[in-house]
């Protein structure tokens, strides 16, 4: 859906652009869309809204690590110390053992932790295409994701088939095919044009804000101690982190 939204825009833009790095584009469409939303809504069956969104909330911190390691990006004792907070604290996370105290299972936050490992690298992926038109580069990204998601949903609709879903079902699917992939993507790409992939990343720290309070206000969902202690402490490793990008 998020790709055919934004192709009749990205076709009149691709006019400006000689030649695409398809090489590039195939790679990030595996890791920012294939794998990203398969280990994601795997992990959503085992994890709840607000516990997965804490352990997202190590995004800034991966991505930090990754711009670091891969990217070369300049890395201070500070952001060490921000991207070691953030792990620690998602290790905390994911030391709770029963959905009856509103901590997930070991399966689901590692499943969701490698979300965020595919996030990361697409981002720094992203960086390195970041001179090209970015609605053009999202498109092709979606596309090619779009394409290498196919068998497996071959797959799933020949085991389990297609099962029915109500109104309420669409919408998400039009919001999260529009606005959550289509638009985001868009966004997300342009803005590394201007700001660091490290820097990017420490935007996403509003992912467990956003996602813990619609959890608990629309979802019901209880939250640990355990779970807020650690959120907390990958929270302070991402302000650490962003303090020593700026």
């Amino acid at each position: 859906i998020g790709t055919l939204v934004l192709m009749p825009v990205a076709i009149v833009r691709h006019r400006r652009e000689a030649r695409l790095p398809w090489g590039a584009i195939w790679c990030m469409g595996l890791l920012g869309v294939t794998l990203y939303y398969l280990v994601f809504n795997l992990a959503m069956v085992y994890v709840s809204a607000s516990q997965g969104a804490l352990v997202q909330a190590s995004i800034p911190a991966m991505t930090a690590l990754v711009a670091v390691v891969w990217l070369r990006e300049r890395a201070t004792a500070m952001r060490w110390l921000g991207i070691a907070l953030s792990v620690g604290g998602v290790l905390i996370v994911f030391s709770g053992n029963g959905a009856a105290t509103g901590e997930a299972t070991w399966l689901g936050n590692a499943l969701m932790f490698a979300s965020v490992l595919c996030w990361a690298l697409y981002t720094a992926m992203a960086k390195r295409v970041a001179n090209f038109e970015p609605l053009v580069i999202t498109v092709c990204v979606m596309g090619t994701g779009t394409l290498l998601l196919v068998p497996f949903s071959a797959y799933e609709i020949m085991n389990a088939g297609l099962q029915p879903l109500p109104i309420n079902g669409w919408i998400g699917i039009l919001y999260l095919g529009c606005i959550a992939s289509g638009l985001a993507y868009a966004l997300y790409n342009a803005s590394l044009r201007h700001l660091d992939a490290s820097a990017v990343g420490v935007y996403t720290n509003l992912i467990p804000i956003v996602g813990v309070l619609t959890g608990i206000i629309f979802l019901g969902e209880p939250m640990s101690l355990r779970a807020i202690v650690g959120g907390a402490i990958v929270m302070l490793g991402v302000w650490i982190t962003g303090r020593s990008a700026a």
